[in-house]
């Protein structure tokens, strides 16, 4: 078998996000439980919510830091896709945080837009992706 990389659709990379989103549940609906617990039972408040903790840490760690590093999240991984520059390699992560960040503020907010982009661009990019220089690819086994 033979493996190839080619620019990842719409829907794959979808699935690359929800597969993520289901790995940051995993991760903090535990913490959430934890933190309902110590309150309904020990009345225990903390001046800021550890599960949103959790949360940003491991949006930092997971789809920040191993992104920038090797240009795959645990749900990027799952579905078989990477992020990297035009020579193929991971994006570092300051252009993985800046990359994210603009996903979060511009791509979204403008109802998607920029996240459907993908679906007629030729690149397969995303605004995020063509303001960072960054491609989405996924795995293919041949």
């Amino acid at each position: 078998m033979r493996e190839e990389w080619r620019y990842a659709g719409f829907l794959d990379r979808l699935f690359g996000d929800f597969c993520d989103g289901l790995v940051a549940c995993g991760v903090t609906l535990p913490i959430a439980l934890l933190e309902f617990f110590l309150i309904k039972n020990f009345g225990l408040r903390l001046p800021f919510s550890l599960s949103a903790a959790a949360g940003l840490l491991w949006f930092v760690w997971s789809l920040t830091y191993l992104v920038g590093q090797t240009g795959q999240s645990w749900g990027r991984k799952l579905a078989g896709l990477k992020v990297v520059d035009a020579e193929g390699e991971p994006v570092g992560f300051w252009r993985a945080l800046g990359r994210n960040l603009f996903a979060m503020y511009i791509s979204a907010p403008l109802l998607y837009l920029g996240f459907l982009w993908v679906i007629w661009d030729g690149e397969k990019q995303a605004w995020h992706c063509k303001v960072f220089r960054t491609f989405v690819l996924q795995r293919v086994v041949l």
